[in-house]
């Protein structure tokens, strides 16, 4: 916002064409100052990874899949239903991370997440495309300083209601993001180690740190985003 607040007042910058890009994260974004950025719909870019025709595109495009193979099909029943199962598990925790940001603003001092869902709180077991919550509120007050950044039951509430209208567009992306590194990583293995599947099978160097950019030519774009750049140049 510094930065915006800078150009934006300094008449020498006028002459350039500039775009303003934010993620909508938790917060309500309400200040007037977002009318001149583009607000992702969803929580964050990373969102727009996680999509059926994200998936579906990285398949056909760096694997060995095609239009109408059964096979690929089933990967992708697969990956809906523990992509569904996965937003399930991780709920509980996006509501309460939901509710202390829209009720206290910037946390990361005290509560500083990482890339992934903290380790053990989540299970996959990919023999029944299983995926578990392993973990209560109890945990997450055991690992976070929540007496600092109490929420009501009424907050989490109206968190939970506001993920569930798009889970796959307003769980924390990051989060969303690792799990697409930890289906494709055992769909690899898979295959490399499946004789009646190794047809399909490329090899891909794969990690958290990369699977952004290994996906980034296969994410969705709003025609918000088009709209918006479209506006801006003109």
């Amino acid at each position: 916002m510094a930065v915006y607040k800078m150009l934006v007042t300094k008449p020498e910058y006028d002459k350039y064409c500039k775009g303003f890009f934010v993620d909508k994260d938790f917060d309500l974004n309400e200040e007037p100052v977002l009318e001149n950025f583009y607000v992702t719909s969803g929580y964050s870019i990373e969102n727009y990874y996680l999509t059926d025709s994200c998936m579906e595109s990285f398949l056909k495009q760096m694997l060995n899949f095609h239009t109408g193979d059964p096979m690929l099909a089933s990967i992708m029943d697969d990956y809906r239903l523990m992509r569904q199962k996965y937003f399930n598990a991780i709920l509980l925790f996006n509501t309460w991370y939901c509710a202390v940001k829209r009720k206290y603003g910037k946390v990361n001092k005290d509560i500083c997440l990482d890339k992934k869902m903290p380790k053990g709180f989540v299970l996959f077991d990919y023999d029944t495309k299983d995926v578990l919550q392993h973990y209560t509120m109890a945990n997450i007050d055991e690992k976070y300083d929540t007496i600092k950044y109490p929420v009501t039951v009424e907050e989490l509430s109206k968190a939970e209601e506001y993920l569930r209208i798009d889970l796959l567009k307003n769980h924390r992306g990051k989060y969303g993001l690792s799990f697409m590194y930890e289906y494709i990583d055992n769909l690899l293995l898979q295959l490399k180690n499946t004789p009646s599947l190794t047809a399909y099978y490329r090899k891909i160097t794969i990690s958290y740190d990369n699977i952004l950019s290994i996906l980034s030519p296969f994410a969705d774009t709003e025609q918000a985003l088009i709209d918006y750049l479209t506006r801006i140049a003109a």
